[in-house]
């Protein structure tokens, strides 16, 4: 996505994340029964020809559909990359209705078309009709208009970047010096280390609890030290605080030696932090989380395995683990001693 920020005079949603908890009911079953083929339920928001709906598609896929005249087309809409524009023909009551049916291409984009579906629906509300708040919502929600370039850098690959950005941002407030603690880029296995004392940050963009453990060691402390996991949750979203751009310059400015953070950077691909590819997805902190990595830790390390190796056919090791079976070893962030340990 294209990073934007929201026109001035944009109408405020009033009903913000309603459309998360309409599919989130959805999801649950919490559809009304209409006759539709589809699950749906209404918005609270209606016009002439009936109400705006939440919908779900045949994968789940999250949808919005909005009441329209028959000689209304989508052709009067700019196509959009994340999302399909059809119209859809439903009986209800007896009824023919056709509809503007808005549907999310991809699952990672939903908090983004959660905020479109929010200020579509509000403007409408306010009187607009529905092609026109339709159409006035996705030209200012230029993310959704404009193709990703193929260079842009992968979500999971901004998210992991901007998390780190987040963490070093808060140790550099604390010391300029802080920055030489970020050890990932110079290939240490964990993101973050102070001698025997290490950090190893994971983040994701969505609520499941599943952080991917790269390789034996990854969860492995330091001999004779300690190890602690941060969990990250950062929504995407078009308005988000926190981005490669916006972290990046601030790190740089609370920095005892920025072009020493600047070699750092650049070693991970990211030699200007204002590039666009960089900054097609900006976040909002969702959550955090953060345990302590025991010999109890839910995790699979070289010492479990025959021999302390893994055998020699197998090259690289890469798995997916539940943070939920780690909830006896969670601590509170804001109360731990981590940044103090990495900073003394």
């Amino acid at each position: 996505m294209t990073k934007t920020r929201r026109r001035p005079g944009l109408p405020v949603a009033e009903h913000f994340q309603e459309a998360k908890t309409g599919w989130a009911l959805l999801r649950t079953g919490g559809n009304q029964s209409t006759g539709l083929e589809v699950p749906t339920r209404p918005t609270g928001v209606s016009i002439a020809k009936g109400a705006v709906r939440f919908a779900l598609g045949p994968r789940g896929e999250a949808r919005l559909l909005l009441p329209i005249r028959d000689r209304e087309t989508v052709s009067d809409l700019v196509h959009a990359a994340a999302i399909d524009l059809n119209h859809a023909d439903y009986s209800i009551g007896g009824r023919k209705v056709r509809f503007l049916d808005l549907t999310c291409r991809d699952g990672e984009l939903e908090s983004v078309f959660a905020e479109v579906a929010d200020q579509i629906i509000a403007r409408i509300k306010a009187g607009e009709g529905c092609i026109s708040a339709a159409r006035s919502t996705i030209e200012d929600f230029r993310s959704l208009v404009e193709y990703v370039s193929p260079s842009a850098k992968p979500l999971a690959v901004v998210a992991g970047l901007v998390g780190e950005l987040l963490i070093l941002d808060r140790m550099l407030s604390r010391s300029p010096d802080a920055w030489t603690r970020w050890r990932r880029p110079s290939g240490d296995r964990h993101d973050f280390r102070n001698g025997d004392i290490s950090l190893e940050v994971k983040v994701s963009t969505s609520r499941n609890g599943l952080v991917t453990i790269n390789g034996l060691d990854q969860l492995e402390a330091p001999r004779g030290g300690s190890l602690h996991l941060l969990h990250l949750v950062l929504e995407p979203t078009a308005q988000g605080d926190l981005g490669v751009a916006t972290l990046g310059k601030g790190v740089q400015e609370k920095a005892g030696d920025p072009d020493g953070l600047h070699r750092v950077l650049k070693s991970l691909g990211c030699s200007d932090v204002e590039d666009e590819h960089w900054n097609q997805s900006t976040f909002r902190l969702e959550s955090e989380s953060l345990y302590e990595v025991t010999e109890r830790f839910p995790r699979l390390v070289a010492s479990m395995l025959i021999g302390g190796e893994a055998p020699p056919e197998v090259r690289s090791i890469r798995y997916r683990l539940d943070l939920s079976g780690a909830a006896d070893l969670r601590k509170n962030p804001t109360e731990s001693k981590y940044l103090d340990m990495l900073l003394t």
